[in-house]
């Protein structure tokens, strides 16, 4: 009898989602292109620069945003994840609670860059290791995010090994022994959440490195196991904390693009859907002064996002206090706002009026599909309104993506840059390496 792993990988180098399923496909390659505009601009990130000079093992491929920098593809692949996830600026998806497309796309591209792949090609790949990955996401959270562990870790290198494996033309056997060496290295715990450590970006970019890395050790004729998911110390029973029997195998009609959510601001995707509440709730009391916000939220997000004194980077990118408090300053978090940001009287007075609790029980049956807590708006005129809070912020199709894309990319690469990068990845004929070898800054004008 086929185990569940077997009928999985079958499935993984069958599947043809841009023939067969047009959403999944158009929303993979809105992840493309995010993640290519969110690494670009992860390049000037203080730890890219570190990780870079430290890990970056000398090779082939050129670092995208670095102008002369080029990688071993292992390193590329570890190198572009972290800076995909460097600002909080990349996608995320609500079935693994995580970041999948760093991992994924960074490995992909390295993959790519080896099989001479195209853009087109690319996209598929990473539209099928998606779609496993919100299928195991559905199958062992919310258990498996709330024991602790990063599924941008775990489940990250599993859809990374399944994207390159994909991309490098492993059959059935090699890409079932790429997935057995993936779990065998998946890794990656939440303490970060707690003291803000740098942790939260090593867990992507290792994700990649071993993705990939598990990929052509198959490829090369490495043996590894048949049952990574199913097996009696695989992934489902070991990480998960569940029987294989109930997995969902992929299938398109449950894949929900909708699921997959990108960011207009540099913040915790926990924070995206009760911050577009307070815009829109603000907007219907005119945009009154405030005398209070209040949020109710699921305990895992209040946890997350809880942090009215935020002391170190991550906790400013996930402070839902700081959040709300930059966009009545500002009207939006760029990218390197929170890295060095001022905390000002002003500042402080905004963060002060916002209190964020966990939602009340009996309140949670109030909500619908797609809403996961309440704002509560009370002016300085009296007025309030409680409203319920969605899951995810605004939506963001092509026309976002690109606005994005070139605000991300621009400022390295000029705009005729942007363009030129942005056409190439609208080409589905266009080569991996074009894209790598055009996703460089030009050299500065002082350059020797």
């Amino acid at each position: 009898m086929p185990t569940t792993t077997s009928d999985v990988v079958t499935w993984l180098c069958e599947a043809a989602p841009r023939l067969e399923a047009a959403d999944t496909f158009a929303s993979a390659h809105l992840s493309l292109v995010d993640f290519v505009g969110c690494s670009i601009s992860g390049s000037d990130h203080p730890a890219a620069r570190v990780v870079t000079d430290i890990c970056g093992i000398s090779g082939e491929v050129p670092a995208l945003g670095h102008s002369t920098t080029r990688l071993h593809p292992a390193s590329a692949a570890y190198v572009h994840a972290l800076q995909a996830h460097a600002f909080e600026l990349d996608d995320g998806d609500w079935e693994t609670w995580g970041h999948l497309g760093a991992p994924t796309i960074a490995a992909g591209l390295s993959a790519g860059w080896r099989s001479n792949a195209t853009v087109g090609e690319l996209t598929d790949a990473v539209a099928t290791a998606l779609i496993l990955g919100m299928s195991l996401g559905r199958r062992v959270n919310p258990g498996h995010y709330q024991q602790g562990f990063c599924t941008t870790g775990t489940i990250g290198a599993l859809t990374a090994a399944a994207a390159a494996a994909r991309l490098l033309r492993l059959d059935e056997a090699a890409t079932a022994h790429a997935l057995d060496f993936a779990v065998a290295q998946a890794a990656g715990v939440r303490q970060f959440a707690v003291d803000g450590s740098a942790s939260c970006l090593i867990n992507p970019a290792n994700a990649a490195r071993v993705g990939y890395e598990a990929a052509v050790l198959a490829g090369a004729g490495l043996a590894g196991g048949l049952e990574a998911f199913d097996g009696q110390l695989g992934f489902l029973r070991v990480l998960g904390g569940v029987s294989a029997s109930d997995l969902r195998l992929p299938a398109y009609a449950e894949h929900r693009p909708s699921q997959i959510y990108y960011k207009p601001h540099s913040c915790c995707g926990n924070a995206l859907g009760p911050l577009h509440g307070f815009v829109e709730g603000w907007q219907r009391l005119d945009h009154a002064p405030l005398r209070r916000i209040a949020f109710e939220l699921p305990r895992e997000v209040a946890r997350n996002v809880n942090h009215p004194s935020p002391d170190s980077e991550l906790e400013r990118h996930l402070s839902l206090q700081l959040a709300v408090a930059m966009y009545l300053a500002r009207g939006a978090i760029a990218a390197r706002d929170l890295i060095e940001v001022s905390i000002t009287d002003e500042l402080e007075q905004a963060m002060a009026m916002v209190h964020v609790t966990v939602v009340a029980a009996e309140d949670v049956q109030e909500l619908r599909a797609g809403e996961m807590g309440f704002l509560i708006l009370s002016a300085a005129d009296g007025r309030e309104i409680r409203c319920p809070v969605g899951e995810v912020g605004p939506a963001m199709g092509e026309t976002e993506i690109d606005e994005k894309f070139r605000s991300l990319v621009g400022s390295s690469m000029g705009e005729h840059g942007a363009t030129r990068l942005r056409a190439m990845l609208g080409d589905w004929s266009s080569p991996v390496r074009d894209v790598l070898l055009t996703g460089r800054p030009p050299l500065p004008t002082s350059w020797p």
